[in-house]
């Protein structure tokens, strides 16, 4: 079974609405060198991550720039400021041009198709190689096929299943790369979350009473398959994410203990039964979701 490539996550570096908001800058420094040591090669991050924060951590290592692969985002507004606002992320990633430029989040309040016309032009300008987009509906793709994107970014955590097959049908069908995001359920699969975290994960739809049940026994099936198998809830949770037929699947570390742990699962394998059991659990958790949902936040644009 072909894993998926491990990239690095930079979200949890910065403070981004009520999430990580105690996280020390010199372990994020540690976990990128980390990862630079480690031979990863895929970074993602985005302006909103800690306002800015995060891109200005990631450029204070980012040596060789041409052996690494960095995406970065915008936030839709009106076309002229697409390229002002990848300039002030070049600017502070301290690099000429990113490996991927991903629309974030895309907005019902706007017309969104001369905004991702205007971010594709910026590959002939030479600012970006690629355009992708993160938390896009599949009817938004139907109106922009004319268009030149690539990459799309979703999430590929037991937490959240709803629509991934629909998603990877579409990217094989359409000759695009898929990767997957917050493959640890916001480090919610790690089993060190016995309670409602402190932070703006408590409004995840898995600690409502009609999800919490199965969220609880999700993961002490993968406390379960985890000792079996000699690994942890966490690399085991990772696994799963990395079978799923993804391109990358971006992953984040608060610590370089998080990060030496997830970089072992090179070293391991999933085999059928353990995925079909976790498929079977996954798919029962997002059940619970709000029918109305198409990611596990709950957003809308």
């Amino acid at each position: 079974m072909n894993k998926s490539e491990l990239g690095l996550g930079t979200w949890q570096f910065g403070a981004s609405y009520g999430f990580w908001t105690d996280q020390d800058q010199s372990a994020s420094r540690a976990v990128l060198r980390l990862a630079l040591k480690s031979g990863i090669i895929h970074f993602d991050t985005a302006p909103s991550y800690g306002n800015g924060l995060s891109e200005q951590l990631l450029s204070s290592v980012l040596q060789p720039r041409n052996t690494l692969h960095v995406a970065s985002k915008f936030m839709p507004k009106t076309p002229d400021l697409v390229r002002n606002d990848v300039l002030k992320s070049l600017r502070r990633l301290k690099t000429e041009y990113l490996d991927i430029l991903y629309l974030h989040w895309p907005s019902s309040a706007l017309t969104m198709k001369p905004i991702m016309r205007e971010a594709c032009s910026l590959i002939k300008e030479g600012l970006v190689k690629e355009v992708g987009a993160c938390n896009i509906p599949l009817s938004y793709l139907a109106e922009w096929e004319d268009l030149p994107l690539t990459v799309l970014q979703i999430p590929c955590s037991l937490l959240w299943v709803r629509s991934m097959d629909q998603y990877r049908r579409y990217a094989f069908d359409h000759g695009m790369r898929l990767v997957g995001y917050s493959p640890l359920g916001l480090g919610l699969l790690g089993g060190n979350h016995s309670g409602v975290p402190d932070d703006g994960r408590k409004n995840l739809y898995v600690f409502r009473p009609e999800a919490h049940v199965q969220f609880r026994s999700l993961l002490d099936e993968l406390a379960r398959l985890a000792g079996r198998k000699g690994c942890t809830s966490a690399q085991l949770a990772l696994l799963w994410a990395r079978s799923q037929g993804f391109s990358t699947i971006v992953a984040g570390a608060r610590n370089k203990e998080q990060l030496s742990q997830l970089l072992q699962t090179s070293n391991l394998e999933l085999d059928e039964e353990e995925k079909s059991l976790l498929d079977e659990r996954a798919r029962t958790l997002t059940c619970c979701a709000p029918s109305s949902w198409d990611n596990y936040f709950g957003h809308r644009w």
